[in-house]
């Protein structure tokens, strides 16, 4: 079966749902004038990508990630025309990158590509249906939830997403169509706000019940609308409206009273310029006081206005790099002045990105002395740790591998931060190579408790059955 037809007239997003809710398998062809981009998909789910384009091919990937010198990959293609391999596998057997990090890239390459497709607003796509497949294409454990996430978030600014949706006051209402087929949003984000919609609650309350930020919730019920999953209903009646209105700006107020200036714009202080820029607009367009002119708004137009000069003060601070600077100074001698302890949180992050750039220069022992430069100065963030540790799982000069102290690390991180999968999954990978596989296998198990997705403890689990 073939189907044709153009982007503009049937979205990309559009195609996708309707793969999914058919649970179709076969190939879409994208052409783009030179541009070909090809998705495989089965029952439903894409499962490998491929383009002709050179900045979507494997060797631009690993140079844009540092990786490989430019040398090295004329060597390695110049294998690849010899033996006709891949150029993935080329660099496994030259040991230019393991095989754990080729999958991963093969992941990322074929996420970028169908990242990329939600971009373009034209193109000509055709589909052939239960096609067989070639030996070429792998088959991946895509999230169709993630990758219409983040392609949305790359066509849609949370602007544009919000006016789709509509104001705060709108009263969002589930699509009765589709509550049978919902699989792709099982154990996500999507899945938490699409619980919340009752079809009595409006666009604000649901975003403040989620409790995951504006931003975060405006970006996920903007896709769960361009599904055509939940859609927007009337407008809450004015007498309700301005009364809700009232008490959330008042609630409000009295937060930002214990609340420092990244708390305000609901963000956290490892927030970039881009992420403040974003978070003031959106606010300023909620509260600003114009918005409130008209009689009904009596009572609220002056909470708004003081409402408004809060976030226009942590956005006039927090956006330029000098006063975002002393400003975090300040906050940190507070904290040391409370704690009666030297530590400084700007020091530890800024160490801890020194260290990462390190890493990918294979700088290890100057990566290892960063890492615990921002532990000693904050003993409260989990990835400080978890960089610790995979470092000393590592013989690089004069560092010989330490297991008791990778345990400790990784433990802290799963202490500081207890829902993160990736933790869990390094312990099991310690006590496998322990060849402990029953305390390996219960942290496999738990790290795919907080993230369902995680593929590197499926694979692990699935290594660990064979063994018995």
């Amino acid at each position: 079966m073939l189907n044709k037809g153009r982007l503009k007239d049937t979205p990309f997003l559009k195609l996708l749902m309707g793969f999914h809710t058919n649970k179709t398998t076969g190939i879409l062809r994208l052409t783009n004038g030179p541009e070909v981009k090809i998705i495989y998909l089965s029952k439903g789910k894409p499962i490998f990508a491929a383009s002709n384009l050179p900045e979507d091919r494997m060797g631009a990937m690993v140079l844009r990630l540092n990786l490989i010198t430019e040398e090295q990959l004329d060597e390695a293609l110049k294998e690849v025309m010899k033996s006709g391999k891949r150029l993935g596998t080329v660099l496994v057997d030259t040991d230019i990158i393991t095989a754990e990090q080729l999958f991963d890239l093969v992941l990322k390459q074929v996420s970028e590509i169908i990242y990329s497709i939600f971009e373009l607003d034209d193109a000509e796509y055709s589909f052939i249906e239960d096609v067989h497949f070639s030996d070429e294409v792998i088959t991946l454990d895509l999230s169709l939830w993630d990758l219409i996430i983040e392609g949305v978030k790359r066509k849609f600014s949370p602007d544009k997403l919000k006016d789709i949706i509509g104001h705060s006051n709108v009263i969002l209402q589930k699509n009765p169509a589709l509550t049978e087929d919902l699989g792709m949003i099982k154990n996500t984000d999507g899945e938490k706000l699409y619980k919340l919609i009752d079809g009595s609650k409006t666009l604000g309350d649901i975003i403040d019940a989620a409790g995951m930020g504006e931003l975060k919730a405006i970006q996920i019920i903007g896709v769960l609308n361009l599904l055509g999953i939940v859609h927007p209903g009337a407008e809450k009646k004015e007498t309700a409206a301005t009364g809700s209105l009232k008490s959330e700006i008042e609630e409000k107020l009295d937060k930002f009273q214990a609340s420092n200036l990244f708390e305000k714009l609901g963000l956290d202080m490892n927030a970039t310029k881009e992420q403040i820029l974003t978070s003031f607009t959106l606010l300023s367009k909620s509260y600003h006081p114009d918005k409130f002119v008209e009689p009904r708004y009596k009572e609220i137009k002056p909470l708004a206005l003081l409402m408004y000069n809060q976030i226009l003060e942590a956005f006039t601070i927090l956006y330029k790099d000098s006063t975002r600077e002393k400003y975090l100074k300040e906050m940190n001698e507070e904290d040391k002045s409370m704690l009666f302890i030297e530590t400084d949180p700007v020091l530890a992050r800024e160490s801890f990105e020194k260290g990462r750039a390190y890493v990918n220069e294979k700088k290890y022992s100057e990566a290892y002395k960063m890492f615990s430069t921002a532990i000693k100065n904050d003993q409260n963030i989990s990835e400080y740790y978890t960089g610790l540790a995979i470092l000393e799982t590592m013989s690089f000069n004069d560092h010989p591998v330490n297991i008791e102290a990778a345990e400790q690390a990784f433990s802290k991180a799963v202490e500081l931060n207890p829902d993160e999968a990736r933790n869990y999954y390094y312990l099991g990978v310690l006590y496998k190579n322990k060849q402990d596989y029953r305390t390996a296998r219960g942290y496999f198990q738990k790290a795919l408790v907080h993230n369902p997705a995680h593929r590197e403890s499926k694979k692990q689990l699935e290594l660990l059955d064979r063994v018995g």
